[in-house]
């Protein structure tokens, strides 16, 4: 009988035997549930575009940045992406610390905890009330409208786009002529703009979001 089973099979030898043949083996096909296309991380979309730097040196600091960040600039694992201000750098603050007694600072242009260097390209000279007011006026606002973007992208991971935000910021005017004087470096005042754009997930175009933005957005800073 043992000699039949490798030619005949299991069956055969069954009913040879008198015995009912085995079940069949049945496979089952587990149903899984649709994947859902995420089409790459929000956490990775950190530095879209730039940034691009105007003039500069070691002295006097820069003159204005442009930059456009995606939703990642916001993630917890970046909540300090940039770097303090160099005491190397932007050394004329040093100059009007000494005529002064104190009251100036080294400012960020590109705000550090958005991932601007504290290098000369990206500080300028201000006064502490300055730097306060910037920071109150624009660099608050703009860290609203990452944030928004932000959520916007956790809360929607199957949308065909991320938002995003494109800003600058331009030193202008001079509160001296004269070079030698460290006044020369001081903007008397600090052109500031942030713009929603949009970037599509499949071909990474950016596009201006213009009025179109979802619910709950911050008003663009004009």
């Amino acid at each position: 009988m043992a000699a039949l089973q490798p030619r005949a099979g299991n069956a055969a030898v069954s009913r040879l035997i008198g015995g009912a043949p085995p079940a069949p083996l049945v496979v089952q096909r587990m149903v899984r549930p649709a994947r859902t296309a995420t089409l790459g991380r929000w956490e990775n979309e950190v530095v879209w575009e730039g940034p691009v730097w105007g003039a500069f040196d070691r002295t006097g600091g820069g003159r204005s940045v442009h930059v456009t960040l995606g939703p990642g600039s916001r993630a917890p694992e970046r909540s300090y992406g940039g770097s303090p201000p160099d005491p190397k750098e932007c050394t004329v603050v040093n100059a009007l610390i000494a005529r002064d007694g104190g009251g100036w600072v080294r400012g960020h242009l590109w705000n550090d905890h958005l991932g601007g260097p504290g290098t000369s390209c990206n500080l300028s000279p201000m006064t502490s009330a300055t730097n306060s007011q910037f920071n109150k006026g624009f660099e608050e606002p703009l860290k609203k409208m990452l944030w928004a973007c932000m959520r916007h992208a956790q809360d929607n991971p199957t949308a065909d786009h991320w938002y995003g935000v494109r800003f600058h910021v331009t030193a202008e005017g001079r509160r001296s002529v004269a070079k030698a004087d460290p006044d020369y470096h001081v903007a008397e005042e600090f052109d500031h703009a942030a713009r929603y754009v949009t970037k599509d997930k499949r071909t990474g175009t950016l596009t201006p979001a213009g009025a179109v933005v979802p619910a709950g957005f911050p008003a663009e800073l004009l």
